[in-house]
């Protein structure tokens, strides 16, 4: 029977396609937010946020929505915070690849819990497909020889990204950017981050509540577009668009050497203004 429903949804997607329904590019989503390391300026404000668990339910619905909405959606990263802390990660990654059978599925790491994950995590990641994608911070590489053979032997596709060496900080405390010029120039809006029931420009658009509420701030947070109440077009119209947060951007990047810590600071994002 569930080889049966997966063929159905292949063909259902390929009629989309056909169909010339609309496409999504890229979509990325968090699985966790809280994650085991504590990046400075982290994006993703994972390093200030309380640990939560996206219930795996709740994005098999979300999934069903997409599905709808769009014909295919080109390349789907699964994240966090760190993704691996989720307890029912198996069944996110045979969910991910039933809905959505002809996408590009990345799961994102900092690997430093991989050779603590069982055998069924690695069978899950070849039978569906889901390649590895590793971030090299400098405290993997003494683990990176055991996690080539760990993930060798099980015959997954993966990539280790470059060292990384140093994270950029991109807010203007002082809300005084031209929010169209800072959207224009923006690298991180082609990162389209589903949050809940909504879609985001960029993971700093859609976690900003975090660093509100970490530090006491007021930058504006966005509604972003919601999934049910939107169609696929309206959807890619918003992603056109800039936010009122974008006044809250900048352009010009504060390259911060890597580092973890346990005090962060509200200063540790700002960019250059």
């Amino acid at each position: 029977m569930q080889k049966l429903r997966t063929i159905w949804v292949k063909l259902k997607t390929i009629i989309k396609i056909i169909t010339l329904r609309p496409y999504l590019r890229y979509l990325e989503f968090h699985i966790a937010d809280h994650c085991n390391l504590k990046c400075n300026a982290c994006t993703h404000f994972s390093n200030i946020s309380e640990p939560n668990i996206i219930d795996a339910r709740f994005l098999e619905f979300r999934f069903t929505r997409l599905r709808e909405l769009f014909g295919i959606i080109m390349t789907i990263r699964i994240l966090g915070g760190e993704p691996l802390l989720h307890p029912d990660i198996i069944e996110i990654l045979s969910s991910s690849r039933f809905n959505f059978p002809f996408s590009k599925i990345e799961l994102v790491t900092n690997g430093l819990l991989l050779d603590k994950m069982p055998k069924e995590f690695f069978e899950a990641c070849r039978r569906n497909k889901i390649a590895v994608y590793i971030s090299k911070y400098p405290v993997i590489e003494n683990k990176l020889k055991k996690i080539n053979e760990l993930l060798s032997s099980f015959k997954i596709k993966y990539y280790i990204s470059p060292k990384i060496i140093n994270f950029s900080a991109n807010l203007n405390p002082k809300g005084d950017s031209d929010k169209d010029i800072t959207f224009k120039n923006c690298r991180h809006k082609i990162c389209t981050i589903l949050r809940e029931d909504n879609i985001y420009l960029c993971p700093i658009a859609a976690y900003i509540d975090k660093y509100n509420k970490y530090f006491n701030k007021n930058i504006p947070v966005p509604k972003g577009i919601n999934i049910y109440s939107n169609s696929a077009k309206q959807i890619l119209n918003y992603k056109k668009n800039s936010e009122e947060t974008c006044r809250y951007c900048t352009n010009v990047a504060n390259y911060v050497n890597w580092s973890c810590s346990n005090n962060p600071k509200e200063t540790d994002w700002n960019g250059k203004i």
